[in-house]
């Protein structure tokens, strides 16, 4: 038996300081690759993330950006996920101020530390997290070209209408405007 997984010599092809050697490679590889992702797609956006991090203690932002096919003439978006420390789908008056607020020194913070001249688009999302499993989330877009308003939208990027009356547990039911007018059911 030992003599089928040798080769003609009598030596074995795969040795212990052969697969010792590839590991290391292998790791060095990955290492860098890991580091000339975090070196190009992450840390043009550190200030920012940690401005953040000064400005909503215990947010833990995470911040990316760029384009979604570089080959096509597609909008550069900046991307900001955090957590909040209140419920951002409350309908009551000190919840939306304290939205908006958030929503204002992002944007402010935003315009002082992110050094992209092509920026076209700005995602918030923002949610608590309330027992296992249980994530109370919303999503805004600002035009940042243009800033007029942030936009709430759906996990998948459509601008969400308002359409029947708000509900006792959070903002109101809502549709994304590809499917209006069929039968739908609260995202």
């Amino acid at each position: 038996m030992s003599e089928m997984s040798s080769s003609a010599t009598g030596r074995s092809f795969l040795t212990g300081r052969k697969v010792v050697a590839s590991m290391f490679v292998m790791g060095i590889c990955a290492t860098a690759f890991l580091y000339g992702y975090w070196t190009l797609h992450l840390m043009p956006f550190m200030p920012l993330q940690e401005a953040i991090v000064a400005e909503f203690p215990g947010s833990a932002p995470r911040v990316n950006g760029g384009k979604k096919k570089l080959h096509k003439d597609t909008p550069t978006i900046l991307q900001i996920g955090m957590k909040l420390k209140f419920d951002p789908t409350g309908t009551d008056a000190v919840t939306v101020g304290a939205v908006q607020n958030v929503q204002s020194r992002i944007h402010e913070l935003v315009k002082q530390k992110v050094n992209f001249p092509e920026l076209d688009i700005v995602e918030l999302y923002i949610y608590q997290l309330q027992q296992e499993r249980d994530i109370r989330e919303r999503s805004f877009r600002l035009d940042y070209r243009q800033p007029t308003e942030w936009t709430e939208v759906d996990l998948t990027g459509n601008p969400i209408i308002e359409n029947r009356a708000a509900s006792e547990s959070g903002p109101p039911t809502t549709v994304p405007p590809d499917n209006i007018g069929s039968k739908s059911s609260t995202p």
